[in-house]
C-alpha cells in the first residue's frame, strides 16, 4: 500500500474507517494500477460514467473475444458476421457496464462514502 499514490491511500484509508470489505476497497486490476502510478479512484468512489464506461468497456472486450473463440471452436462461423460479434459484445459491455455502475453507486451510498472529487477537495482544503 506504501507504493500507491497518495490519493489512494487516503481513499483506502476512507474506505477502512466505513468498514468496506478489503474485496471491495482494491479490486486486483486497479491495485496494479496503482502500483504503477496511476491515479485512478476506486470503484466505489469512482463516477457513474466512468464506472459505466470503464468496467463496460473492458467486459465487452472480454466477451468478444471470448464469443469469438468459443464459438468458432463449437460451431460453424460461416454464417456468425464479426457485425453480429461486435454488437454482441457493445450490448453486452453497455448492459454489464450499467449494472455495475448502479451496484457500485448503491455500494457507495450503503458505506456513506463520499465520490473521489469530494474527498480530494476535503483532503486540500
Amino acid at each position: 500500500m506504501d507504493r500507491y499514490p497518495a490519493d489512494v491511500r487516503l481513499a483506502l484509508q476512507a474506505m477502512a474507517d466505513a468498514r468496506v470489505p478489503a474485496g471491495m476497497r482494491a479490486p486486483p486490476m486497479h491495485r496494479l494500477l496503482w502500483r504503477m502510478g496511476l491515479r485512478v479512484p476506486p470503484p466505489l468512489l469512482a463516477s457513474f460514467s466512468s464506472n459505466l464506461f470503464v468496467m463496460g468497456g473492458l467486459f465487452g472486450v472480454l466477451w468478444g473475444v471470448l464469443w469469438r473463440l468459443l464459438m468458432g471452436l463449437v460451431l460453424d462461423l460461416g454464417s456468425l458476421t464479426l457485425g453480429i460479434t461486435v454488437g454482441s459484445a457493445v450490448m453486452a459491455g453497455l448492459l454489464f457496464g450499467l449494472l455495475m455502475a448502479l451496484l457500485m453507486r448503491y455500494q457507495r451510498r450503503r458505506y456513506r462514502l463520499p465520490a473521489w472529487k469530494t474527498l480530494l477537495q476535503g483532503r486540500e482544503a
